[in-house]
């Protein structure tokens, strides 16, 4: 007769049963250290990167301030240079404007007549009523009376009591010599060059009297003077 033991049997251990889930379990602890390895070296992977990416940055920004500065230096001296070189070009403009300047006056000097300057003084030693008189500035004119009331000219003046002996020229100016019946004779002369267009500054004219004992009517005419005048146009 067949006996069949239904009583469970506990099962015994093996010596080669639990290796299995050992060495899951070292597997995937073996795999967790890989994981954390290769996480560790991206870290390291990307702060070498940032590290030779900031180097790389320095040495670029190094670089370009060296050139910006070297750039400016250039500048700089390009800047001295172009002063130097306009300073030369201006100062020979300016010999060359002051060449011309002389030559236009040279040529202003030999263009120069006193016909006009002559004909103003001619006028100014005739009597009004044949068409004698001064050729005035009025603006001038007017000034001179503003500035001393004893710059109104004598319109009823009889310039026969003044005459003239010299006319010299001389860088523009005249020098003139003459004659005179009297002090009041000399003056009005001098206001009437002060008023005329032809003239500008005029000095105090030097007078003397003059001893003449001479029995005839030359004798009352018993002043010299002298008196520079600036000449303000030719023609």
């Amino acid at each position: 007769m067949i006996r069949i033991n239904l009583v469970p049997q506990k099962r015994k251990r093996s010596a080669g049963g639990p290796a299995p889930a050992r060495a899951v379990r070292s597997e995937t602890s073996a795999g967790g250290g890989s994981g954390v390895a290769t996480a560790v070296l991206m870290l390291l992977g990307w702060a070498a990167l940032a590290g030779a990416g900031w180097y790389l940055l320095s040495i670029e920004e190094e670089a370009g301030l060296a050139v910006r500065g070297k750039a400016a230096a250039v500048s700089k001296e390009v800047n001295a240079i172009r002063a130097v070189i306009d300073e030369a070009g201006q100062a020979a403009r300016r010999e060359e404007i002051k060449r011309q300047e002389i030559a236009i006056e040279k040529l202003k000097s030999k263009q120069r007549t006193p016909a006009f300057v002559m004909y103003e003084l001619a006028m100014i030693l005739t009597d009004p009523a044949q068409g004698g008189g001064v050729t005035k500035d009025e603006e001038k004119y007017n000034r001179n009376k503003a500035a001393d009331p004893q710059s109104v000219i004598n319109e009823r003046w009889d310039p026969s009591g003044l005459w003239l002996t010299s006319v010299k020229e001389e860088a523009g100016r005249l020098t003139i010599e003459g004659a005179a019946r009297d002090a009041a004779d000399l003056s009005e002369f001098t206001r009437r060059l002060r008023a005329s267009v032809w003239f500008g500054d005029i000095t105090h004219p030097d007078y003397e009297r003059v001893n003449d004992t001479r029995p005839d009517q030359a004798a009352q005419r018993h002043l010299t003077w002298k008196l520079d005048v600036e000449v303000r146009r030719w023609n």
